[in-house]
């Protein structure tokens, strides 16, 4: 079905696109609550960087977790 391959690749690759632009405004609202409502601009992007930085890591951390369990198992 080439014609269809062609469509859903059009389509569906918009769609996962903004998954990590989505997650981003989920983190800053969980950041944004009444008890941080007096951070700076500065402190409150810092926060977000410090998040987004953590988030990575063990984004990383469980791929290689998963990779050498993978290794292990042969």
């Amino acid at each position: 079905f080439p014609i269809l391959s062609c469509i859903a690749l059009d389509y569906l690759l918009v769609q996962g696109s903004s998954v990590p632009c989505e997650q981003a405004f989920l983190d800053a609202g969980l950041t944004n609550t009444k008890q941080h409502a007096r951070l700076l601009p500065k402190n409150f992007g810092d926060i977000q960087t410090v998040k987004g930085k953590y988030k990575q890591e063990q984004r990383h951390r469980d791929t290689e977790r998963a990779d050498k369990e993978a290794v292990e198992r042969r």
